[in-house]
């Protein structure tokens, strides 16, 4: 699943000036295509624990929405934008793809894509500090 993330900064490799301690930047304050591989697979782990709790708190859509919120929150300070988040969807789809080979089907993929956006929907309610029940409209044929 770690490749997900290297999938993520190949589509997007102008995103990397987000994350300085996974990414290294030169003497001339240019960004460098080496990455702190170390620091780059515990952020997937930190990632993938954050989903693992939002998608183990299904039953439970309180602590569903407070876990995602709460991550949310959490990006404000890093100058994360909700539309950065869902440039993930590629690369998550394709970490997906790659664990899940013959059960990943096409109907698997769009219930897959319809959690990551609603996940991302309460992401961003978090980040612009609404409370959990705004809700608004998914992209056309999301939900």
């Amino acid at each position: 699943m770690f490749n997900f993330v290297l999938r993520f900064f190949e589509r997007n490799p102008r995103l990397k000036k987000l994350f300085p301690k996974i990414v290294r930047i030169n003497d001339q304050n240019e960004l460098e295509l080496v990455m702190d591989n170390e620091s780059l697979t515990q952020h997937a782990i930190n990632v993938m624990h954050s989903l693992g709790a939002a998608v183990e708190s299904l039953d439970e859509s309180d602590m569903f929405n407070s876990v995602l919120i709460h991550i949310g929150k959490s990006h404000v300070n890093r100058n994360i934008k909700p539309s950065m988040i869902l440039k993930l969807w590629p690369a998550l789809d394709y970490g997906l793809k790659q664990m899940l080979l013959a059960e990943y089907t096409k109907e698997v993929a769009a219930a897959w894509k319809k959690v990551f956006y609603f996940m991302v929907h309460q992401m961003k309610v978090g980040m612009e500090n609404k409370g959990p029940y705004m809700y608004e409209k998914f992209p056309s044929g999301v939900i």
